[in-house]
């Protein structure tokens, strides 16, 4: 290990690892062959070791730039250097493996370096302005904590395909049934020739404490018509017992049927699930809900079957509806997109959360005996891919004022992926920093108080500073009197605010665009490719499509022919879509 103590070999090499699992570096040889990291026992990812101090010159004395230099220069020149650590390290690339390459014979995964020396991880604490400080070296001291911002959180084109690639790999252990962040979920339902499915089919998409109940009338595949209804659950319900609430949702769904389509209580009609709670799924139409989330303490529900529990319902209320198909709204994105675009390969969600899943031969799912039984068989796998590098945090860019947010959140230490790129966090990582900055007196002091309270500075905040181009940013100035309740009337104040916001934004495009390219490059689709995407944050956050566009085709090369889409309501039509391919697979 050229350029490393005799500590820091030792220190490598004794790592402390928990005892129920392996040494991650014992795993993969790969993750031994790159002398400039090393497994840091706290944070237990990996860290760039510096070697040195940062000099003027490499010929100058190691303290002679502090006895002779001016401070505006010696900041400039420090500036310089953390510019310099975005560019990719002297050691050897792993590139992604080629098109012949066996999805099942994928190498061990990379050990991504985690952009920085402990020098400029705690840059940020000695930067802080003083009342005497001049304009100009306040300009440099802002423009050094931006530089250092950019270095935590952007990751260069070659670093997002080294972590395209560590996430094949997780995707392969988690289709062969081995220890892996992302779960690879199958959704035991399989692709069939659209233009077969005609008829009405019905979904109902649970999400939250409102629902709806849809009806949807396909011929030749193409939606000739839909009806939809909301609900509200009462609170008796979501605090009750089971019969409580699914006894409610049936009577909904009956009362949806007889003031829009009598006719149908006639007739027995499918209905596809949409239950967007943790489920262990058993079957298409078989699900056990792990754990109640978003509100719901419902009594007698976790651990069961909720198909079972509704159908048992609807028989109580005489529904004649058959449920099919338990769905998940990112199968539902890709499967609604299927109906009209056959080239689609991968359906995302990037909104208040994010997940991905794609399209995988059934015989890649080797983990389940069933599935795999099925051979050449196309199904959809929700990937689940929020948790990616959760465990041992190998290669996510996460920085302190992610570890600060994670820490107050119900599921602390798991979903680090999705917390990087979800709306429901965005807002708080920016807060977080404008106030750090604040603190450090690169932003007006009384933002510290302005913007104390944690969630109070939401995504869309975010968004819309990220792109603001008013003469002035005017906007910025406004949004953040509105919000903060402070007037940031300096130029470069409103400058560092912007880019902040942007630093962001970035990163939550290329860990978007990571979770999109991995499938499409697991399963050699990126030549000709759809990619249907749902979501607040894609759809409403200004330049986020163009920037995971960009960042997607940065991973897969000029030569990849991939087309991003809007697609809506994956968990409604899409789940009455999924409905009917379950029924016609029968």
């Amino acid at each position: 290990m050229s350029g490393l103590s005799a500590r820091h070999v030792a220190a490598y090499r004794t790592s402390h690892r928990p005892s129920s699992s392996p040494s991650p570096v014992s795993s993969y040889p790969l993750l031994q062959s790159l002398s400039p990291t090393h497994y840091c026992d706290h944070h237990r990812r990996p860290r760039f070791l510096p070697t040195h101090r940062h000099t003027c010159s490499p010929t100058a004395p190691p303290h002679s730039s502090h006895t002779h230099t001016p401070h505006t220069t010696r900041f400039s020149l420090l500036l310089l250097g953390i510019c310099s650590l975005n560019q990719s390290p002297p050691h050897k690339h792993f590139s992604l493996p080629p098109p012949s390459l066996p999805p099942s014979r994928l190498p061990s995964p990379p050990l991504l370096s985690i952009k920085m020396a402990s020098r400029v991880n705690n840059l940020m604490t000695h930067i802080a302005i003083r009342d005497s400080d001049s304009d100009e070296m306040r300009c440099i001291k802002q423009r050094l904590a931006l530089a250092s911002l950019s270095t935590q959180f952007t990751l260069s084109s070659e670093k997002m395909k080294q972590l395209t690639m560590y996430m094949i790999h997780e995707m392969v252990e988690g289709l062969e049934g081995r220890p892996s962040t992302v779960r690879m979920l199958p959704s035991f339902v399989y692709t069939s020739d659209p233009a077969k499915a005609t008829g009405v089919y019905y979904a109902l998409d649970l999400g939250g404490t409102n629902f709806r109940v849809l009806r949807v009338s396909l011929r030749g595949g193409k939606v000739e018509d839909r009806i939809d209804s909301k609900f509200v659950i009462p609170k008796s319900a979501l605090v009750g017992d089971a019969t409580d609430l699914f006894d409610f949702i049936a009577q909904s769904v009956k009362k949806m049927m007889t003031e829009n389509a009598p006719e149908d209580m006639e007739k027995r009609v499918p209905l596809g699930f949409t239950f967007s709670f943790p489920v262990d799924q058993k079957a298409v139409n078989k699900g056990l809900l792990i754990k109640w989330t978003k509100g719901f303490s419902t009594k007698n529900v976790e651990g069961n079957d909720v198909v079972e529990l509704l159908q048992a319902s609807l028989r109580r209320v005489r529904v004649n509806v058959n449920i099919v198909a338990l769905c998940n709204d990112t199968v539902g994105t890709l499967v609604a997109r299927y109906f009209v675009d056959t080239d689609v390969q991968v359906g995302v969600i990037i909104g208040t959360g994010s997940n991905a899943c794609y399209f995988e031969r059934a015989s890649a799912v080797t983990k389940d005996p069933a599935v795999s039984a099925r051979g050449n068989a196309v199904t959809p796998i929700n990937m689940e891919c929020g948790n990616f590098d959760s465990k041992y945090k190998y290669a996510l860019p996460i920085t302190v004022y992610d570890e600060e947010m994670d820490a107050i959140t119900p599921n602390h230490e798991h979903q680090r992926q999705e917390k990087l790129v979800s709306g429901m966090y965005l807002g708080e990582i920016a807060r977080r920093i404008i106030v750090h900055l604040a603190q450090l007196g690169c932003l007006p002091r009384e933002l510290v108080d302005g913007l104390c309270k944690p969630w109070m500075f939401e995504s869309k905040h975010m968004g819309m500073i990220a792109a603001d181009q008013m003469p002035g940013l005017q906007f910025t100035r406004e949004l953040m009197k509105r919000v903060a309740g402070v007037d940031v009337a300096n130029m470069s104040d409103l400058h560092v605010l912007r880019e902040t916001c942007c630093l962001v934004r970035n990163r939550a495009a290329q860990q978007g665009a990571v979770f999109t390219a991995a499938p499409m490059l697991k399963t050699h689709t990126q030549g000709l490719a759809t990619v249907a995407v749902d979501g607040s944050v894609y759809e409403k956050v200004p330049s986020f499509q163009r920037l995971y566009q960009e960042c997607i085709t940065g991973i897969l090369g000029s030569s990849s022919n991939v087309r991003v889409v809007l697609q809506k309501d994956g968990s409604g039509v899409g789940a009455a879509m999924i409905c009917a391919l379950a029924a016609n697979q029968k």
